[in-house]
């Protein structure tokens, strides 16, 4: 699996060879696990439901969210593949954010991953219920996890962390607040509650698996950190490369943000500052972290995913492979 990035000088940058190798290691396991928990219905006449639960997971993206969740379990000791119930939790719960993010009456997207959105394929309803069986999913697993772990209490923290993510200060108040600029300016505090829709899934992905092996508070919360500020920071270069990038680089529509009149970094603060912007949340992030867990292996895989969001954004005209 290649991955690569413009930099500024113009040289092409492949992926650090030991976030690759922890990727190859573990992506095969992890598409098993997708496929071995994906929500079928068994019901008759339901195949065109199946078909569209499969399309929308189905060859996928490039797992960031999932893999970021199995290095979270790895940073504090855990089994990497202990954590593969809860890593499949967060590619469904990703999935079915943007499944209902693509409708018509959100944001009107005809492409996701370079290919047709969900409900342009299978229609508007079918797409709903699709979300809904994978969001739905996702909280099963997450309590399977907790009780393979035998830890008390486990479950209720993992649903619990999982619904507040989701919930009405969570990603659905992200999309609320994105919704409701639509043609207005936005200042900072309002543009960050609008990344709510992303952060708040980064901050329960770096999470979830770290606490499903057992994470302490303070490294649950490092990891939370640092979600947050990667989350901020990959919500700006997506604003960024709408503005910049080409249709085919991004595998879904751009100009949105200027064709919905919607608010965004970009438009606000202009691409220079944005991308200052971007690259000081991730040396937060990154500093949280070193904090708590010092020169451990899983630090500068962090740091070097990090480093490969930020180096989508680091030049006008860029063409890069890595949104998904």
């Amino acid at each position: 699996m290649r991955l690569s990035i413009r930099l500024p000088s113009g040289e092409l940058c492949t992926m650090a060879q030991n976030l690759s190798a922890f990727i190859s290691q573990h992506r095969p396991a992890l598409e098993a696990a997708l496929e071995r928990h994906l929500p079928l219905s068994s019901q008759p006449r339901a195949e065109h439901f199946n078909e569209a639960v499969r399309y929308a997971i189905f060859p996928g993206g490039k797992r960031w969210r999932p893999t970021l969740t199995l290095l979270g379990a790895s940073i504090v000791g855990g089994e990497v593949g202990c954590a593969l119930p809860v890593a499949c939790a967060m590619e469904y719960l990703h999935t079915s954010s943007i499944i209902l993010d693509d409708l018509p009456a959100m944001d009107d997207a005809d492409l996701r991953r370079g290919r047709p959105a969900l409900h342009q394929v299978f229609g508007e309803s079918v797409a709903l219920l699709a979300a809904l069986a994978l969001l739905n999913q996702a909280y099963a697993l997450l309590a399977q996890a907790a009780r393979e772990r035998g830890t008390p209490g486990l479950a209720e923290r993992l649903v619990a962390d999982a619904a507040a993510c989701i919930g009405a200060d969570g990603m659905i108040g992200g999309q609320v607040v994105d919704l409701a600029l639509h043609g207005e300016p936005a200042e900072t505090d309002v543009l960050a509650s609008r990344n709510l829709k992303t952060t708040a899934l980064m901050r329960l992905m770096m999470s979830a698996g770290a606490v499903a092996a057992g994470a302490t508070e303070r490294e649950g919360a490092a990891l939370a950190h640092f979600g947050e500020c990667l989350g901020a920071a990959y919500q700006i270069c997506d604003d960024l490369l709408d503005e910049l990038a080409a249709g085919e680089a991004t595998g879904k529509p751009v100009r949105q943000d200027r064709r919905h009149r919607r608010a965004s970094f970009v438009a606000e603060f202009g691409v220079e500052e944005s991308r200052r912007m971007a690259m000081t949340l991730v040396d937060e992030g990154q500093e949280a972290l070193a904090r708590v867990f010092g020169q451990r292996g899983e630090v500068h895989l962090f740091g070097e995913a990090a480093e490969l969001i930020i180096g989508k954004v680091a030049e006008p005209g860029l063409v890069a492979d890595l949104v998904a």
